[in-house]
């Protein structure tokens, strides 16, 4: 053998290529991990030097080296200490949710009754609806909002309206102690808020009132955060929320119309012809798309001689 087949140096040559491409793409990811690594650490350090703000637990703003703004708010912007203040008694606050599943003879006049309890009993409607089945079972979905001292006596009249209850769930969910941290984060807030409108009464330079705003607005704003919670569990925990599902049984009925056989049979026969066109029409369409496939497949026997002939030529080995 004088040369290796020409195959093989081919073989070679591409395994080359493969493994500098490889070895590229290595490189690239790792220059890619090494910036974004750099980049990362670059933006820590940033955010360590931006104006220190006060801390949850003490109030304080801590900085031995701050200077300008950062130096005023860090003086004097000192939280009240309330130790020594006796705690108020908490109060349980439970949101108490039921969902009834009833079926009754008359929807509309149960959910008149309903109505009428529950705005006897000072609560609301807060959303309602009938619908009707085409085979006139009709069904009604209504949630109720009741002052939670009344919760058991409303439930007590609707199951007295039911011909049968199919569910009945009850659920309390206790959030005492996040309504008690709610206010502990309020009353915190709102004296650090203090500390910042008095800051922002002394503050003269301008960089020193823009850095006193923007404490400020941040403050201002969870305020309003905890504030809006705050309302939002007062509501849940002093009205509770009933669902009702009611339905009525489903009514057998005649066919109002005459028993036409005839009919039955035209429109039979119709949709037989209708399916013979349909299959005509397929068989149709079908022979047209073959003979359009002809110069394809011609195309592709002449591209298989040929392939064939290159074939027995060049590559059977002498």
């Amino acid at each position: 053998m004088i040369d290796q087949p020409l195959a093989v140096r081919g073989w070679a040559i591409i395994k080359k290529v493969i493994m500098s491409v490889i070895i590229a793409i290595l490189v690239l990811i790792t220059l890619v991990i090494l910036l974004v690594i750099y980049f990362s650490f670059a933006k820590t350090s940033q955010v360590k030097q931006s104006y220190p703000s006060i801390s949850s637990g003490m109030g304080v703003v801590s900085s031995n080296e701050a200077t300008g703004p950062a130096k005023l708010i860090a003086r004097d912007a000192t939280v009240p200490q309330t130790a020594g203040i006796p705690p108020a008694p908490i109060e349980q606050k439970v949101i108490k949710t039921a969902n009834l599943d009833i079926m009754v003879d008359e929807v509309e006049q149960t959910v008149n009754k309903i109505t009428t309890e529950a705005t006897a009993l000072s609560g609301f409607v807060q959303n309602s609806s009938v619908s009707e089945t085409t085979t006139g079972q009709k069904y009604a979905n209504m949630v109720l909002r009741v002052p939670v001292k009344n919760f058991e006596s409303l439930i007590s009249k609707i199951k007295n309206f039911a011909k049968l209850v199919q569910r009945e769930d009850i659920n309390g969910q206790e959030v005492t102690q996040e309504y008690v941290d709610l206010q502990s984060s309020l009353t915190h807030n709102q004296a650090v808020e203090a500390q910042y409108l008095e800051l922002l009464k002394r503050a003269q330079k301008v960089e020193e009132i823009i850095a006193v705003r923007e404490k400020l607005d941040q403050v201002q704003a969870e305020i309003e955060n905890l504030k809006g919670r705050i309302r939002y569990l007062n509501n849940q925990t002093e009205m509770s929320t009933i669902s009702v599902i009611i339905s009525s049984e489903a009514k057998v009925t005649l066919p109002a119309e005459k028993w036409q056989p005839w009919e039955i049979v035209k429109q039979s026969v119709q949709k037989l012809i209708v399916g013979l066109q349909n299959f005509v029409n397929f068989i149709i369409i079908l022979i047209f798309a073959l003979i359009a496939l002809i110069p394809y497949i011609i195309l592709i026997f002449v591209i298989y001689l040929l392939v064939k002939w290159l074939y027995k030529k060049y590559g059977n080995p002498k």
